[in-house]
């Protein structure tokens, strides 16, 4: 053989193994819950606020990632109807709750379900009945500013007698 002909050769081998170690990176990282088949049910819970909520965040139970939002739709009165993909490993009873938190003092967005303790289990397509709104910090801060602007006021008429 010509020494072209090898060098092609070894170029193709190293070329597959590249290949080869890529395509196995790729199914360690993203395969295990795509291979597992890993399947999900679907809930709904609805909210008076979900400022900061996107579709695509992240749904936690016990601080852990059980799933996410996939679909918000405005519904009933401007409430706003949330669509959660759960795991199915997860099991909420019917008296679970909902709660739109911040995920940290800068971070985004997120739905914390405390799974409950009842016997009922909700099902595929049920629905999360107690829920809690999102906090918004604006309103949080004009709240603090406002009371103490009047714990001001009270002291400085205080100081005036």
């Amino acid at each position: 053989m010509k020494s072209s002909t090898r060098q092609e050769l070894r170029d193709v081998v190293v070329g597959l193994c590249v290949s080869a170690v890529v395509v196995l990176a790729i199914v360690l990282v993203f395969g295990p819950s795509f291979l597992a088949g890993a399947s999900t049910y679907q809930v709904y819970a609805s909210f008076q606020r979900t400022d900061g909520l996107v579709i695509g965040n992240s749904v936690h139970a016990a601080g852990v990632k059980v799933g996410e939002v996939t679909a918000m739709d405005l519904v009933d009165g401007f409430r706003v109807r949330t669509t959660l993909l759960i795991d199915t490993n997860v099991e909420l009873d019917t008296d679970a709750s909902a709660a739109i938190i911040t995920d940290g003092i800068f971070g985004g967005k997120l739905v914390l379900i405390d799974i409950g303790g009842g016997s009922d289990l909700i099902e595929d397509g049920g629905t999360i009945s107690y829920t809690e709104d999102a906090v918004v910090l604006d309103d949080l801060f004009g709240l603090i500013i406002s009371q103490a602007r009047a714990g001001k006021d009270v002291g400085t008429k205080e100081d005036n007698r």
